[in-house]
């Protein structure tokens, strides 16, 4: 029986969630028992992923393709005439932005980005039948199926094995850009001056938490200027690729921020993953209850209230107590949704 060789193609780059999951199938494909590889001539590449990625240019070497579809329509005319190298029945669609099913608004972002709905649901229904998307929840679209896409990373540290909070370099830290976050970390930010005792240590690493923002992306990545520096908030460049856990690892606490549309639909996220791999004291913003998927009864716990100030305060006072039950959420969704277990679920929709 030939193994399986499946071609992936998107808008991969350096600092971008895809370009990992990529990089974590290609890296279990042996054990799983199929080859992982890049269709250079299909996807958009910063040039910096390329050497972290399999690229492959031969589109005949596939025997599955699988187009993962974010922001926006990144395929030509010509490249969706490529597509057809590969039989329409082992071609699928990954859906994380959750462009297939009804048109869904949160205040000025919506699923469709610079395109139409109906033109997503036309692309989609040309290229295949298999339309995969991470909703854990009972809301999946017609047509469409559950697959996480996401995995979460080995077990960087185990969160009742993580050092003292005094001697973690950051008390508070975000691993991400400022993609539709701005409103939530400032509000986190305040919450932290607000704790008993106030938290102090604070970084975000990424891109557009200051500075100018994108030009192609001003509203989702507007910021204002001087705006963390004037509050004690180090900023930081996006960590090196690979290393996106590790730098989780440094914090007592780190905080899920979900861009609002996604968590509106309900959908999985890299960071609620890799969060969760780190040992860091994994804090939920609000809007973020449908994880219990995950989390199971701990959830509530993790979850920030009302008073963002008091959740906080509690997780400073008392680390032990939430360390030991993050422990056991991280065994438990480990075990599930691994890499070997999301590749080898993958491979189920291969025909």
């Amino acid at each position: 029986m030939t193994t399986p060789r499946i071609l992936f193609a998107g808008v991969f780059h350096w600092n971008a969630g895809s370009s990992h999951m990529i990089a974590e199938y290609a890296r279990v494909a042996s054990d799983v028992g199929c080859e992982v590889g890049v269709a250079s001539q299909l996807s958009r590449l910063d040039g910096a992923v390329n050497v972290h990625l399999p690229l492959v240019d031969d589109l005949t070497w596939a025997t599955h393709l699988v187009l993962v579809f974010e922001g926006r329509q990144f395929l030509s005319a010509r490249q969706r005439e490529l597509c057809e190298a590969v039989p329409r029945c082992r071609r699928i669609i990954l859906d994380p932005d959750g462009h297939w099913g009804p048109y869904v608004t949160a205040d000025l972002d919506d699923n469709a980005g610079a395109d139409t709905i109906e033109s997503w649901h036309k692309l989609y229904a040309d290229l295949s039948d298999v339309i995969l998307q991470p909703r854990l929840a009972k809301r999946l679209p017609d047509g469409a199926e559950f697959f996480s896409y996401f995995g979460m990373p080995g077990i960087h540290r185990l969160a009742n094995a993580l050092p003292d909070v005094q001697s973690l370099p950051y008390e508070l830290q975000y691993v991400g850009a400022n993609w539709w976050r701005w409103e939530a970390m400032t509000s986190l930010v305040q919450a932290a001056a607000a704790a008993e005792p106030p938290v102090e240590r604070i970084r975000v690493c990424g891109r557009w938490w200051t500075g100018d923002p994108h030009p192609d992306h001003l509203t989702a990545t507007a910021n204002e200027p001087g705006w963390m520096k004037d509050r004690g908030v180090e900023v930081a460049p996006p960590v090196p690729f690979g290393h996106v856990v590790s730098a989780m690892s440094q914090a007592a606490i780190t905080p899920v921020l979900a861009r609002p549309l996604l968590a509106q639909m309900e959908l999985l996220t890299p960071r609620m993953f890799e969060t969760l791999a780190s040992g860091s004291i994994t804090a939920l913003w609000p809007g973020l209850g449908y994880l219990s998927d995950l989390y199971g009864d701990d959830v509530e716990l993790f979850l920030f209230g009302e008073d963002p100030a008091d959740t906080l305060s509690r997780m400073m006072r008392d680390p032990a107590r939430y360390r030991e039950r993050l422990a056991a959420v991280q065994r438990r969704v480990h075990e599930r949704f691994n890499y070997h277990a999301v590749l080898a679920q993958l491979m189920r929709f291969t025909r």
